[in-house]
């Protein structure tokens, strides 16, 4: 769904690991991770008066290395010819946000931005949780561009068409920090089909470049996907075995590898603490997804957590949790691990309040906080924001 959370039946498909005939890898943080992290459990320690002290060690330490690392590939000249910029933009990061902070009024955007949670993320052409009210309140924006329907497949849509859109909207809808291609593009219509997004992003890029338009446009990545469908999927195309979204829109595409390195990539690594299935599911999927990323693109471009959340109407379940309490938790382990990482450029929380997707709101609808709330707000001041 625009701007929502994973559809039910990617999730069975995801989960399905003995139909995928892949283990349940979980991947651990790297030594050097594990010294940030302890610098941030310090930071959120602290006081609010030693807050800043801990948060200029943090931003020392994530701010550098967030854009793609120099010098690997050949790809890297070509991503700075179409981009007009260099692959490792501005946003020294990295960025603590949300989804939906600008749909429940003045009152609950004002809260929001008390709490240092700075940027939101909005669909374009959305009624509610505008572009405009984003703006007026005073949120930094990511935008999600000129998003399919969900109910139709990718092959639907004309690139060319298609690319041109998502440059028309960003030329007339001025404040847009950064922009995504879509909104989970590999789930569209219930089949992947990278190699027609490929086309797509691609086709979006080169008018964006030829418009003058020098707002960074994120590509949506996965791991491993059906070659049938999402839920059918009569085998994989596999990262492991030479697959995969990434490989395979790229092997597809000439000249799209080096458009990603340009502006970067969006991923939603909802799961467990540790987990990583398909090279999707899972905090440790984000790592897993850029070394797919070194392999094939032969650089990690930024990387931006678009969507991840924990849902409290699904207990016991791998994006669920128990109580209030247990959601603040979930939060504060999963955002430890992604900061680790120096590829992560940004994350957003998903979402501010609970909606028909789910329990997976840090607010209450009277806009009162929960302690998931309190816990991103400490981080996002730890880092600085």
């Amino acid at each position: 769904m625009g701007c929502g959370r994973i559809g039910a039946v990617f999730e069975h498909a995801r989960i399905a690991g003995a139909a995928h005939g892949r283990s349940l890898a979980r991947r651990r943080a790297r030594l050097s991770g594990a010294a940030l992290l302890l610098v941030g459990v310090l930071a959120l320690a602290l006081p609010s008066s030693a807050a800043k002290l801990a948060a200029d060690g943090l931003q020392a330490a994530f701010g550098v290395g967030l854009g793609a690392t120099a010098g690997n590939s050949s790809h890297e000249a070509t991503a700075s010819k179409r981009s007009g910029r260099s692959a490792a933009a501005s946003y020294s990061g990295p960025i603590i946000g949300t989804n939906d902070a600008a749909g429940w009024g003045a009152g609950a955007a004002h809260t929001i931005l008390q709490g240092n949670i700075t940027w939101n993320r909005v669909e374009l052409g959305s009624h509610s949780n505008t572009l405009a009210s984003s703006l007026s309140y005073g949120f930094k924006v990511l935008a999600i561009a000129n998003n399919p329907d969900d109910e139709a497949p990718l092959s639907a849509s004309n690139p060319s068409t298609w690319g041109a859109g998502v440059a028309a909207e960003l030329g007339e809808d001025h404040g847009i920090s950064i922009a995504e291609a879509g909104n989970e593009a590999y789930l569209k219509g219930g089949v992947a089909e990278p190699v027609q997004y490929g086309r797509m992003y691609l086709a979006a890029v080169e008018d964006m470049h030829a418009a003058g338009i020098h707002t960074p446009l994120l590509f949506d990545m996965t791991g491993d996907i059906p070659l049938n469908t999402w839920a059918d999927p009569n085998g994989w195309s596999e990262d492991a075995k030479g697959g995969g979204w990434l490989r395979d829109a790229v092997n597809g595409v000439p000249g799209l590898a080096g458009a990603i390195l340009a502006n970067g990539i969006a991923i939603h690594p909802y799961g467990a603490i540790g987990e990583n299935t398909h090279d999707d599911w899972g905090t440790a999927a984000a790592a897993a997804d850029e070394s797919v990323a070194q392999a094939v693109l032969g650089s990690i471009p930024p990387f931006y957590v678009s969507e991840i959340g924990f849902d409290l109407g699904n207990c016991g379940g791998s994006t669920g949790a128990c109580s209030r309490r247990q959601q603040a938790s979930e939060l504060q382990a999963a955002y430890s691990a992604l900061l680790a990482d120096p590829h992560v450029a940004g994350i957003w929380w998903y979402q501010s309040h609970d909606d028909g997707t789910g329990r997976w709101g840090f607010m209450n609808r009277n806009n009162t906080t929960r302690p998931s709330f309190k816990k991103l707000s400490a981080i996002a001041t730890a880092l600085g924001q």
